[in-house]
């Protein structure tokens, strides 16, 4: 990977170019140089396109792993080589000792990350982040009010959360803000985006949400979730609203023309037909059973304690580098633009070689938006 493919690298995933070139050695080299901790799928919202989380309830608690489990985890893991620790759940600020888990994991030394709700950020909790701050805490914020917090979250939680994030960021803790787009909070994304600028913070949206195999739903299947044109419609939009708009033509030129991506996968050099991603090559998740996956998303985990941490991470890179991605992905026209991967193609479709339809559709659609827009602004984009 040359200097130009970093910087782009960079500019796409908001990700400095130095992770992008420790995690390029690490997947050439087999290490596990980045890895996620979900402390609990428990989640004390109930969002309606969440693909993760579960319900508090005691079932849930009873099979959580012990704040001792994931310090020693941590541990082995460092030993290992990870260096990036993304600290997740559900929502993980709802364990009562993630205080402990947190304390004694920055003691490793480790890049500390945080996904949070940000609804749980206690006086107790702020003082922790401030005494020992985290690299980046990424905040989901779930709309620009409280009705659109209640409809998709069931809780109007809206002004604690962004109360939580000004006060986050007046105690010099970098923070991004996370939103999903859904058909509940498409009409808020404007007020949202001018919200992250008013408070001086990074905003990413996503508008592709994976159906909820982990969580009991069919293949394909998100109750939350637009149709695949209208999420397209709304994903081009939020490239009008966070790109000045001289610079829309020539950036859907580019990517249209495949020189500049725009989606929301994190590329990789890899071989056609596997998995391009870091999952199971540089990066592993661990879910709150303790089973190491080679991705949050598709799920498929090896028990860390029947097989050890070296054990686990080379059941998953051996099966991240068996999997099969659709061969029609890798030539097709639009892969600058469409946020396909193995776990969209599994999820949508039960098998990680078939082609997941709902994203060609999608992606097909945001083409032909980026093209009218381009025509509009009266600039021709060669295609």
């Amino acid at each position: 990977m040359d200097a130009e493919q970093l910087i782009n690298k960079q500019l796409v995933n908001d990700e400095p170019a130095l992770s992008v070139y420790l995690h390029s050695r690490a997947i050439a080299n087999g290490v596990p140089i980045s890895g996620t901790f979900e402390l609990t799928s428990r989640c004390n919202f109930n969002c309606k396109m969440c693909y993760v989380h579960n319900q508090d309830s005691a079932l849930c608690r009873a099979t959580e792993k012990s704040a001792e489990w994931w310090i020693e985890l941590g541990k082995k893991a460092a030993d290992e080589g990870m260096v990036f620790l993304l600290i997740t759940g559900g929502e993980p600020l709802l364990r009562p000792d993630f205080k402990k888990i947190y304390t004694e994991l920055s003691k490793l030394g480790l890049m500390i990350s945080i996904n949070t709700n940000g609804s749980l950020i206690t006086d107790e909790i702020a003082e922790l982040f401030k005494k020992i701050p985290p690299v980046r805490i990424n905040v989901s914020l779930y709309g620009g009010c409280e009705e659109t917090y209640e409809n998709l979250t069931g809780v109007p939680a809206f002004s604690r959360v962004l109360g939580n994030i000004r006060r986050m960021k007046d105690c010099g803790i970098d923070i991004r803000i996370n939103v999903s787009i859904t058909e509940d909070n498409y009409c808020d994304s404007a007020e949202i985006y001018r919200l992250s600028q008013e408070i001086g913070v990074h905003v990413k949206g996503a508008h592709y949400m994976y159906p909820q195999v982990l969580v009991g739903k069919s293949h394909g299947e998100n109750q939350g979730r637009m149709s695949a044109q209208v999420a397209a419609k709304n994903r081009v939009d939020w490239y009008k609203l966070i790109f000045p708009e001289n610079e829309i033509p020539q950036r859907f030129t580019n990517t249209l023309n495949g020189v500049e991506a725009l989606n929301e996968a994190c590329i990789e050099d890899g071989e056609e037909g596997r998995v391009k991603c870091r999952a199971g090559r540089s990066s592993f998740w661990v879910n709150a059973k303790g089973e190491m996956c080679f991705c949050g998303v598709a799920g498929h985990g090896f028990s860390i304690d029947e097989l050890g941490f070296n054990g686990a991470w080379d059941k998953v890179r051996e099966f991240s580098a068996s999997i099969r991605t659709p061969a029609k992905c890798e030539v097709c026209k639009y892969r600058s633009i469409c946020c396909v991967c193995a776990a969209a193609c599994y999820t949508e479709t039960g098998d990680f070689s078939t082609v997941p339809e709902y994203v060609c559709r999608m992606t097909e659609h945001i083409a032909q938006l980026m093209k009218d827009e381009i025509e509009r602004l009266g600039i021709d984009n060669g295609n």
